[in-house]
């Protein structure tokens, strides 16, 4: 891969795949893969699905190929169509999603700090854990695409196919069930 070629934003390299440019697909995986693999492994919890929910999603980005316009970001775009994807599959199987450590560990937050290096300056780390795994599934989904993923608010409402007034009210119910879940362990 060469270097110009990781300097492309998702878009452009969309619209190059779109094209005919096989190569660009290529990029936008490896672009979007390792995100895209925590995002669903921390709602599902099982690396054997999560991988099949990756190839699920970007198998379909290339059979729907002409169905991002460009009204949101492509990452938005790809986000959308896992959670899609997600929700069918969490249906199916019916059980309670989860949030792993490795993927609170490895998320930056606007400061450049890590959500691990935060947990780890307190011994609440498996608390805080504990009580995002009990959060309900929409409030977690929209905890990690706020805060983990740094989505904003519009960019997250068109992943969870809800209005920004919904994710921004969705927000607040959720870090208010999270406090009141570490505040009930005594963890707050």
């Amino acid at each position: 891969m060469s270097s110009t070629m990781t300097l492309r934003s998702g878009e452009d390299l969309y619209n190059s795949f779109r094209d005919g440019d096989n190569d660009a697909f290529e990029t936008l995986v490896y672009m979007y893969e390792d995100e895209l693999s925590q995002f669903i492994y921390g709602t599902i919890r099982d690396f054997h699905e999560t991988e099949h929910l990756v190839i699920d999603t970007f198998t379909q980005l290339i059979l729907n190929k002409k169905a991002f316009k460009g009204s949101s970001t492509l990452k938005t775009y790809i986000f959308g169509i896992a959670k899609n994807l997600m929700s069918q599959h969490m249906k199916k199987r019916k059980r309670e999603q989860h949030i792993s450590f490795e993927e609170i560990s490895n998320l930056n937050f606007d400061n450049g700090e890590t959500m691990c290096s935060l947990v780890e300056k307190s011994d609440r780390k498996d608390n805080l854990i504990a009580a995002m795994q009990e959060l309900k599934k929409e409030y977690h989904a929209v905890l990690v695409l706020l805060y983990f993923e740094g989505m904003s608010y519009r960019q997250a409402g068109e992943a969870m196919k809800k209005s920004e007034k919904q994710i921004k009210d969705l927000a607040y119910r959720a870090k208010a069930a999270l406090k009141k879940k570490l505040e009930h362990n005594g963890t707050f």
